[in-house]
């Protein structure tokens, strides 16, 4: 008997049985971690003390409703207690809290970690160490609060929203008037732009409604339905309502408008900016004021003399396209019944819809449409820097733009030859956006049968060579 090959067999077999091993515990610890995590909220222990020892009935932070909310004083703690460790913690605000902190026990010490500086009134905050255990502390100011959620290890539920930071530099820019306008008025664009296409659109309101506390939520669940995950800018002008141009002109001091507007489009850098109906849609003033704003905001962001302090800070720039819902001249009339495969095959239209049935205060008197001045398909081009739209091409937003502002010029691309390496020899490279568009279920099925093909393959080699 030839020992030499029988302990090879043996290594071989050996070296087989760990890699199946590891492969299994890589399989299963993917699909473990697609599976959805548990609301532990409802079990959770929750006391909510104030400063002055005044304790407060936490059942209204567990009824799955934002209209019913604890106001409490500054320094108040909630601490939370469960019995399996929570990953992450969803909050629901009423307003903007300011700077808040979370502290947890870590094992035998405790953290404090501040949070609160984005102004977000839905934050999920995903903890550092799990905890069975963690105390929110309240700003040094009155707070109010309507929700609080918890989850354990997996995936959220579609619920959860986890917002990114609006965007550094945009493609497309949105600007509504009031919460509901974008979907009424701007109809598919969200869904079929930002969901579909993954467009970088930022959403910037000129109005806020925070004297109606229901419809900021209401703003920012039809934004999280129709695939929009950057963060919206809510305006600083208060929700009036005008039947003129003229009339809403004298609601708002109009140099703060006038800088408000220009800054989005200096701030974001849009190569696309959508506005409204000069008529108002449906006659109001303030949709009126907010596309005569923009009409003039368009020079403005460009000139190097308007708001200098403006100009220091993020330049000038110049738009590419401005559409105008209901504009006339040059007119398009977009296609919001293609079905999204983002959204399950429903079309770019029935998103608008499911989009404004969030808007659940504003459902007795408006609706999304596709006739007269409610016809949310219909736009015309008010500036163009690109050259006029074909009518031979299918009707797009984005025709004739071909550089958008942060694409990377030659000169700031890496020259490999002469530059560093990509990725260091000794370094694994980073693969993980090669798997980015793989749905979540369908990875860890496609990983473990890559790795069991290998198995195999490994042990007909081994075979072969025996028989050699």
């Amino acid at each position: 008997m030839d020992r030499s090959r029988d302990k090879s067999k043996i290594v071989r077999h050996v070296l087989a049985a760990c890699l199946f091993m590891s492969l299994w515990e890589l399989s299963g610890s993917l699909c473990y971690a697609q599976e959805e995590a548990a609301a532990l909220h409802p079990y959770a222990e929750i006391s909510v003390t104030d400063p002055a020892g005044t304790t407060y009935n936490d059942r209204q932070l567990l009824d799955d409703r934002y209209t019913t909310k604890l106001q409490l004083p500054k320094g108040t703690e909630i601490t939370i207690r469960t019995q399996e460790n929570i990953h992450g913690v969803y909050l629901i605000w009423d307003k903007p809290p300011g700077r808040w902190a979370l502290r947890a026990q870590e094992g035998s010490r405790t953290s404090m970690y501040l949070h609160g500086k984005n102004g977000w009134i839905h934050e999920y905050v995903a903890l550092d160490e799990p905890s069975s255990e963690v105390v929110l502390v309240m700003p040094d100011t009155d707070v109010a609060i309507c929700e609080i959620e918890l989850y354990g290890q997996g995936t959220l539920p579609d619920s959860v929203q986890v917002w990114n930071p609006p965007w550094e530099d945009a493609d497309m820019l949105l600007l509504p008037t009031h919460a509901d306008d974008e979907h009424l008025f701007f109809g598919g664009t969200m869904p079929y732009y930002a969901g579909e296409l993954d467009y970088k659109v930022q959403v910037a309101y000129l109005t806020h409604h925070w004297a109606e506390p229901y419809r900021p939520h209401e703003l920012l669940n039809g934004l999280w339905t129709v695939g929009i995950r950057s963060y919206p800018i809510i305006g600083e002008f208060p929700d009036y309502y005008s039947d003129s141009l003229e009339h809403a002109k004298t609601l708002y001091d109009m140099d703060r408008m006038y800088a408000y507007q220009v800054g989005l489009l200096r701030r974001f850098r849009p190569e696309v900016v959508i506005g409204h109906d000069t008529g108002g849609e449906y006659g109001h003033g303030v949709h009126m004021l907010n596309a005569w704003i923009l009409q003039q905001a368009v020079s403005l962001a460009a000139d190097e003399t308007y708001l200098t302090d403006q100009v220091a800070e993020w330049g000038t720039f110049e738009v590419s396209k401005v559409y105008l819902h209901l504009y006339p001249e040059r007119a398009v009339l977009m296609d919001w019944d293609i079905p999204l495969a983002r959204f399950g095959g429903s079309t770019a239209f029935e998103m608008a819809e499911a989009g404004f049935a969030q808007h659940l205060s504003q459902q007795k008197w408006f609706s999304v449409r596709t006739e007269g001045v409610h016809d949310c398909r219909a736009f015309g081009l008010y500036h163009t820097a690109v050259g006029d739209d074909s009518p031979e091409e299918t009707p797009d937003f984005f025709q004739n733009v071909e550089i958008f502002s942060d694409d990377v010029a030659p000169e700031e691309m890496i020259d490999e030859s002469e530059g560093e390496a990509l990725a260091d020899a000794d370094e694994p490279a980073d693969v993980s956006g090669i798997f980015s568009h793989v749905p979540d279920g369908l990875l860890a099925v496609l990983l473990t049968g890559v790795l069991v093909v290998v198995f195999v393959v490994f042990l007909l080699w081994g075979r072969i060579r025996n028989r050699k």
